[in-house]
């Protein structure tokens, strides 16, 4: 049967490490961002949170709310065992959900937390206490249309929740019994 992890939380909440723990389990990774990555590389924009915030929003516009999630299991559609980072959209949730063998974990973090994550990452820009939470906000949905960010939302909905404020070893410990419980080896 075939096996599909969805990974949903705010930026730096850790999701990245769990989708990599996974893959560490025989999961095949994907991230939902390197669709946008590739967009904004395509058009030659910087890769900043924002100008990806702007293209998931603009694809999910034109496309519909599903897009990244129907892009992501396409690519992967030969997989029995895949671990999907980054659902952003109720229409991301409900692509997903169609799917068997299929289960929403959120990662939670606290906001200080993410923000200290964050700051030590080179990946993209660099990060103040005033962007992050500019960012954040929108990440979670404040004023955004349906076709818009909706992380609280997809945190909601989520089947199953992991804590990731600890030590890297306490959450490889709760993915590896998220692991037992769901049934997900």
């Amino acid at each position: 049967m075939r096996s599909i992890i969805g990974l949903t939380g705010a930026f730096g909440s850790g999701k990245s490490t769990a989708a990599s723990f996974f893959e560490s389990k025989g999961y095949r990774k994907i991230y939902l961002s390197s669709f946008l990555e590739n967009e904004a590389i395509n058009r030659h924009l910087r890769i900043t949170r924002k100008n990806l915030q702007d293209l998931g929003n603009e694809m999910r516009e034109k496309y519909g709310a599903g897009i990244l999630m129907r892009r992501a299991l396409e690519s992967l559609k030969d997989e029995q065992k895949i671990v999907i980072d980054g659902l952003r959209n109720i229409g991301e949730i409900e692509e997903l959900k169609k799917e068997k063998g299929c289960v929403l974990l959120a990662i939670v973090a606290d906001k200080k937390v993410r923000f200290e994550r964050l700051k030590k990452l080179k990946r993209r820009e660099k990060l103040t206490w005033e962007l992050f939470e500019r960012l954040d906000l929108r990440d979670l949905g404040v004023n955004e249309k349906i076709t818009g960010l909706q992380t609280a939302f997809c945190i909601a909905l989520a089947d199953a929740y992991i804590d990731s404020n600890s030590t890297i070893q306490d959450f490889e410990a709760r993915l590896t019994k998220f692991i037992e419980i769901y049934g997900q080896q």
